[in-house]
C-alpha cells in the first residue's frame, strides 16, 4: 500500500485542531460531575462487594449510568443499552434494559416490591426487621433473607444465589432515604440486587 503524503494545508488544519483542542483539553481532563461526591449504597456477599452510587440526579452502578428527573431514570445500560423508567408511588414501568413492570405496596410496617425486572420474576417484602425476596440477575437467580438490622443501619443475613447461602450485608446510608423518594429508591436497590458480587466459591 502506497502511503499518500500530507499536503501542506492539510497538515495546517491539523495543527489548528490539535492546538485547539488543547485549548479546550481542561473540559475533558475534569473529572465528571456526576462522578463526584455522592453516597453509595453496598451489598457484601461473603469477602465480596458491590456499590451503586447516587449523586441526585444520578446514579451510577454495575448494571447502569442513570439520571433521575421528574420521576423518570433515563440513561445507558452497561451492555450500551437505553434504559428508561417512569417511577411514581404505585410502581416503576419501562425498559431498563429488559421489561421492567413492578408493583409498590405500602402497609403500616411494610414495602412490597413485586412484578417484572429486566423481564424477569421479582418480589421483595421490607419491613422493619426484615428485608426478604428473589429475583433474576446477571448471573442467574438471587434469593435474599436479610433479617437482621445492625446498630448502624444495615440489614444483614443470608443470601443464595448460585446454589450457595452467602453471608450478606445491605447497606443503606440514612441520606439517601431522604434524597429519594421510597419507590425511587426501590428502583436503586433493584439495579443493585441485580448484579451481586460473586464470591470465589461461586464464579462466574
Amino acid at each position: 500500500m502506497t502511503r499518500r503524503a500530507i499536503g501542506a494545508p492539510t497538515l495546517r488544519r491539523l495543527v489548528v485542531a490539535a492546538l485547539a483542542f488543547g485549548a479546550l483539553g481542561c473540559r475533558f481532563v475534569q473529572p465528571m460531575p456526576e462522578l463526584e461526591g455522592g453516597i453509595e449504597l453496598g451489598l457484601r456477599r461473603g469477602s465480596a462487594w458491590q456499590t451503586i452510587k447516587v449523586r441526585p440526579p444520578y446514579v451510577i452502578g454495575p448494571t447502569a449510568s442513570l439520571e433521575l428527573k421528574k420521576g423518570i431514570f433515563s440513561g445507558m445500560s452497561a451492555t450500551g443499552e437505553l434504559v428508561r423508567i417512569n417511577v411514581d408511588k404505585e410502581g416503576a414501568l419501562g425498559r431498563g434494559p429488559g421489561r421492567v413492570d413492578v408493583d409498590f405496596a405500602t402497609g403500616v410496617d411494610e414495602f412490597i416490591i413485586d412484578g417484572v425486572w429486566n423481564s424477569g420474576r421479582v418480589h421483595f417484602r421490607i419491613t422493619s426487621d426484615s428485608f426478604r425476596g428473589s429475583l433474576q440477575t446477571v448471573g442467574g437467580y438471587c434469593q435474599y433473607v436479610l433479617d437482621e438490622l445492625l446498630h448502624d443501619g444495615a440489614r444483614h443475613g443470608i443470601s443464595i444465589c448460585s446454589g450457595l447461602p452467602e453471608e450478606t450485608r445491605l447497606e443503606i446510608p440514612m441520606p439517601i432515604q431522604a434524597w429519594l423518594t421510597p419507590s425511587e429508591l426501590a428502583v436503586v436497590l433493584l439495579e443493585l440486587l441485580s448484579d451481586p458480587p460473586t464470591t470465589v466459591l461461586e464464579g462466574r
